[in-house]
């Protein structure tokens, strides 16, 4: 036990760590926003029981998440990836409804998850670009059909055309 320099009170300083840990916790979960229910149950996958006595590694594991929540990217075998919120919290709901035996001992198996549905967004993105390309391909099109499309000239054409200097 120790004694506080301010109050006198006596407290025991693993106690007081934690505290300070859960403050820090509480903190952090409103970055998640509605989602942080789901968040600190994909924590609870990692064995964190009794809460209590697991702050630390539940800080370490809600700051490595929140870093994921943030960036939107994440690595697996030398291969950067990246995937939005919605991809995410897809992905934490996924593990969650899994079934472990264990313990998880790192994200890899989310990290599994978020690989497909980063490369699902990957595509569909594409997708989109692709048609938003043939869209504008087919309005220059449109447009040249009708006269409206002015040719591309260089400087020099376009001085002669215009009678300048």
């Amino acid at each position: 036990m120790t004694t506080c320099p301010y109050c006198k009170k006596q407290f025991e300083p693993v106690e007081a760590m934690m505290d300070a840990e859960w403050i820090e916790i509480i903190k952090l979960l409103p970055d998640f926003g509605s989602h942080g229910r789901l968040v600190f149950e994909y924590l609870e996958l990692f064995g964190v029981s009794p809460v209590r006595l697991k702050s630390k590694k539940i800080l370490r594991l809600l700051k490595q998440v929140k870093t994921l929540f943030e960036s939107g990217e994440f690595s697996y075998r030398k291969s950067r990836y990246r995937i939005s919120k919605p991809g995410i919290i897809e992905a934490l709901g996924i593990t969650c409804n899994k079934n472990f035996a264990t313990p998880l001992e790192d994200h890899n198996y989310l990290k599994k998850v978020m690989i497909t549905i980063a490369e699902k967004e990957e595509r569909e993105k594409s997708i989109e670009s692709e048609k938003a390309l043939r869209n504008k391909e087919e309005r220059l099109i449109n447009a040249h059909r009708k006269g409206d499309f002015e040719e591309e000239m260089t400087l020099e054409e376009w001085k002669k055309k215009k009678g300048g200097t």
